[in-house]
């Protein structure tokens, strides 16, 4: 049996009763009966003194003595059965290969024109498949087949998404951040070259085998690339709403959204490059 100190000294180093119970071999409402001397099982109410008691817990403890029945999908060794089943399954293998990971719901809803908004949702669906394909095993992580065509399948969509997104900023962000921000041509040139590496990795990416280790580097290398990325058109985001009406970010959020429309589904040879204006190929008026 767990002595008292026991129990105290496991909850000191930041542990909560059902860990320290698993570590000492008893149930969590029993850690907490050895630490307290109370019963976990929620009855009657706790006096001052009795609150004051080391290892006492706000809010209810009825959880410690009746804890949730877990899954038993939750055991390593049944999920394994379970894709092993899966696997097996001809229907069922072919309907999650088969599956569309695109992000779902309007890219450009009407409830949404202003222009940061539609570019930080635009963001948040790149990202989606970003994460996406980190998820899917790899060549070095064992992926097999069908999980290489999903990679590949990933790392379109993401081209897919940037082929529109990236000429609808040059063509109607950057010039606007030039114009309204001092310091606009610095951060315009700045996001130009961000934009710039992103899109080199991601045209390598694509021509990489998507079962290589090569392909995995690469993946993770667009990863961080778009992420600072993000970031970055973050700042300069909050930076416009202070500058810009809401007006005139309505106004240039309503060219983004028919550039979207107008864009190639792909990006010619040399996609992402600036062009060689730097300072984009319109000025807001």
């Amino acid at each position: 049996m767990p002595s008292r100190s026991e129990v105290l000294r496991l909850l000191a180093a930041g542990l909560d009763y059902a860990e320290a119970g698993r570590r000492l071999g008893v149930p969590a409402g029993q850690a907490f009966l050895i630490a307290t001397g109370l019963p976990a099982d929620g009855g009657g109410a706790l006096t001052a003194g009795e609150r004051r008691r080391p290892g006492t817990r706000e809010g209810s403890t009825q959880h410690l003595s009746n804890p949730p029945a877990r899954s038993p999908a939750g055991r390593e060794h049944v999920r394994a059965w379970l894709r092993e089943r899966a696997g097996r399954d001809g229907p069922l293998r072919r309907a999650a290969e088969a599956r569309d990971v695109r992000p779902g719901g309007d890219r450009a809803p009407e409830d949404v024109r202003e222009l940061t908004g539609l570019l930080t949702r635009d963001h948040d669906r790149v990202t989606s498949l970003v994460k996406q394909l980190n998820a899917v095993p790899g060549g070095t992580k064992g992926g097999s087949a069908a999980r290489a065509a999903r990679r590949e399948t990933l790392v379109g969509l993401i081209a897919e998404a940037l082929a529109s997104h990236e000429p609808a900023e040059r063509q109607h962000l950057w010039p606007a951040v030039r114009d309204a921000l001092e310091d606009g041509d610095r951060l315009a040139d700045q996001a130009l070259e961000q934009e710039s590496g992103a899109a080199r990795t991601l045209a390598r990416l694509e021509r990489t085998a998507p079962d290589t280790e090569e392909s995995d580097h690469l993946a993770q290398r667009l990863t961080e690339e778009l992420r600072r990325h993000v970031a970055f058109e973050d700042a300069v985001f909050a930076r416009l709403r202070k500058t810009l009406s809401e007006e005139e970010r309505e106004r240039l959020g309503a060219k983004v959204a028919r550039a979207w429309t107008t864009a190639p589904d792909r990006a010619p040879d040399g996609r992402g490059e600036p062009p060689a204006d730097r300072r984009g190929t319109e000025r807001e008026e």
